[in-house]
């Protein structure tokens, strides 16, 4: 399931193309409806391309500065009381996010499959009703089929049925098309045989259902932006208005036309079963195609095999740098930031603050001298702790970057003592025979007996790059470190490979488990900071 910054960005992006596409249609308004079509066609398939190109192409990160985020104060709760608070720590409800990672985009999700959905049903009432119609062999119609398909130069096979589901002449097939004749269509004279082929015959040279599959697509996936549903009514409308034009390329009298699509218009009722297909006459647009048809100084050109690959690409070369971009709050696309106190309001220095997220990455920073943190990481659900000796463990769930700038008081680790008196008790009388019971739970911790402090790399030290690295490793029974490695992604890599060299050279006594050593899992902090 894509992220809810990835769909923001989807979004966005979306937005800036459909906009622009919107814009030029604006400025072209004076050219064919061709163009317009051809403009409207290119920005759909573009949203619907960017979603993929954003995935395969590597990213171009582009900074962008946000306005600082709330302050918010944590405090972490002892097991006991211990210490109260001063009046300027006092603990402030945390602010939390209305949106979490997964609601909108599920939200998103089901809105786009209940879409999806819809237009499936669509094709599948269309393929049944196919099979119920009936083939078209009669010569008045296959030879005027061969004319009307000889005089705009297309070449593939077209296959004509008749239906009683429909009332008017539709084109339907994504790859193959096949035009749908109403049972009104036997009583047709030899102009309005020849008008509708012309018209239909178009839109199947052009590969116009494929196109309004995608339109539809595009609809179902972007159901919850108003531009998408803006976008795919005005490409409905210059995909009718160029295929108009077109037919009147071809020679057909302009006024014959419109009488025609008047006269087809005044059948129309509504089609379940085709409700996917391309309908010749719709009433929604009727008006002003009518008004386009009998206008004299329309513009009326279609556009050349040359221009549209030079336009394909133009807008594909626009498209892909834009589907690369992604603008992030930082490099790393999320900050997280905030100081550590303590009851006293006084701040924790060198505290370890932990940041984990659902799966196995975390990264760890130290609080500098004024018991500051700083984080930088992808957005998403985390896990905040904090570890400072004598203080309560601090832990957090938060979501960035909705987090914004999060201050933490530690609140006073408890103290335990546990004390143990012996006494003497009688010997109970022998019965039977004695047997040796397993006595275990001795266990005498790991002890660090060798260790070769890290180098600050020169590399590090001259560019000013501090930062803690967060090494895992099993102490074995020898006393040595197996499968050490390095916890988070995020540290400088020069300071990592410093603490790995080092670290790997310690030596441990083993932990002893009732006398027997034993493999353990060990997490090691390792702080390069500079002195100012």
């Amino acid at each position: 399931m894509p992220s809810i910054a990835f769909l923001f960005d989807t979004a966005a992006k979306a937005t800036m193309v459909l906009a622009a596409a919107g814009l030029l249609a604006l400025a072209m308004r004076r050219t064919s409806s061709a163009a317009r079509y051809f403009t409207w066609t290119c920005a759909l398939c573009a949203v619907l391309a960017i979603p993929m190109l954003s995935l395969l192409l590597p990213a171009w990160n582009l900074p962008v500065k946000t306005a600082p985020a709330p302050i918010v104060r944590e405090v972490s709760m002892p097991d006991s009381a211990s210490f109260p608070a001063p009046a300027s720590a006092a603990p402030v409800a945390p602010i939390r996010a209305k949106w979490t990672n997964g609601w909108p985009v599920t939200i998103w999700l089901a809105g786009a499959l209940i879409a999806l959905a819809r237009l499936a049903a669509g094709h599948v009432r269309l393929a049944l009703s196919l099979r119920r119609a009936r083939l078209v062999i009669a010569p008045e119609w296959t030879v005027a089929r061969d004319e009307a398909a000889e005089r705009i130069g297309f070449g593939r096979a077209v296959k004509l049925i008749r239906s009683a589901e429909t009332d008017v002449p539709l084109t339907c097939g994504l790859f193959s098309a096949t035009v749908v004749l109403p049972e009104a269509s036997e009583e047709w004279d030899a102009e309005r045989r020849q008008v509708v082929l012309l018209h239909e015959l178009t839109h199947a040279r052009r590969l116009d259902p494929l196109l309004w599959f995608i339109a539809q697509v595009a609809a179902a996936v972007y159901w919850f932006h108003p531009l998408a549903w803006l976008a795919v009514a005005r490409f409905r409308r210059e995909q009718e208005r160029s295929c108009d034009d077109a037919v009147v390329r071809a020679g057909t009298v302009r006024s014959a036309y419109a009488r025609h699509l008047v006269e087809l218009a005044r059948s129309v009722a509504p089609a379940r079963a085709y409700s996917v297909a391309l309908c010749m006459a719709a009433t929604s647009d009727l008006e002003q195609r009518v008004r386009a048809l009998l206008d004299p100084g329309r513009n009326r050109q279609g556009l050349r095999r040359g221009f549209c690959l030079a336009g394909a690409a133009a807008a594909m070369a626009a498209i892909l740098p834009l589907a690369a971009l992604h603008a992030q709050q930082s490099a790393h696309g999320a900050s997280l930031s905030g100081s550590v106190y303590d009851p006293s309001g006084a701040a924790v220095p060198r505290a370890l603050v932990l940041l984990k997220n659902d799966s196995s990455h975390q990264e760890a920073a130290r609080t500098d001298d004024g018991g500051e943190y700083a984080f930088s990481v992808p957005a998403g659900s985390y896990t905040l702790q904090v570890r400072a000796q004598g203080f309560t463990e601090f832990q957090k769930a938060i979501v960035l970057p909705a987090a914004g700038q999060t201050n933490i008081t530690l609140a006073l680790g408890p103290v335990n003592e546990a004390l143990e008196v012996v006494g003497k008790a009688q010997r109970p009388p022998e019965t039977g025979t004695p047997h040796r019971i397993r006595v275990g739970g001795n266990v005498q911790a790991t002890k660090l007996v060798s260790m070769i402090k890290p180098a600050y790399p020169p590399g590090a030290e001259s560019a000013s790059i501090e930062g803690t690295v967060l090494l895992r490793a099993v102490i074995s029974t020898e006393g040595g470190l197996l499968g050490l490695s390095v916890m988070n992604t995020s540290v400088d890599g020069e300071l990592a490979q410093a603490a790995m060299e080092a670290v790997k050279q310690w030596r441990y006594q083993p932990t002893l488990l009732n006398g027997a050593p034993v493999e353990v899992v060990t997490t090691i902090a390792v702080t390069f900071r500079l002195e100012r």
